[in-house]
């Protein structure tokens, strides 16, 4: 068995995003200080993850984590959101691939080093990185297609 060599396992500096992208955050503007009175924001509170192909529909609230994958009764690994019945297409979800979670008034995806990657509206997501979600974007783990709505 060869030795990994753990700077191969750092995703390059062109492929991770900058703060502002993964906490949906803006940089300041010339003369602010970050301190202005901001407008009062109501918080999403319920996130509905709707399959493309078969129109199943999960609903995250904001007190949760939805991991989503496929099952694996053997390991005894059973996701939230289990891909594993979505057809052929199923085979391409690894069985931990991502989660949603809430922070900050805002949901947020991550993938958990799927083998075959977790998309965001086509762009492929950093493992380890989380990406905030904004109603009528579009995920893809593997080749299922998943549309999000933020309500």
């Amino acid at each position: 068995m060869s030795e990994l060599n753990p700077l191969e396992l750092k995703p390059s500096e062109e492929q991770i995003p900058s703060d502002a992208e993964r906490w949906h955050t803006a940089p300041l503007a010339e003369g602010e200080t970050g301190l202005e009175e901001l407008p009062p924001v109501t918080p999403a509170a319920l996130l509905r993850l709707r399959i493309a192909h078969t129109g199943y529909e999960i609903e995250v609230h904001s007190h949760e984590v939805c991991e989503i994958g496929r099952s694996d009764p053997s390991l005894g690994l059973i996701p939230d959101l289990d891909l594993s019945q979505e057809g052929p297409e199923a085979i391409w979800v690894s069985r931990r691939h991502a989660r949603i979670f809430y922070h900050d008034g805002h949901f947020y995806i991550e993938d958990l080093g799927s083998t075959n990657g977790t998309y965001l509206n086509n762009k492929r997501l950093v493992s380890g990185l989380p990406y905030a979600l904004q109603d009528g974007d579009e995920l893809r783990f593997g080749r299922i297609i998943a549309h999000v709505h933020i309500e």
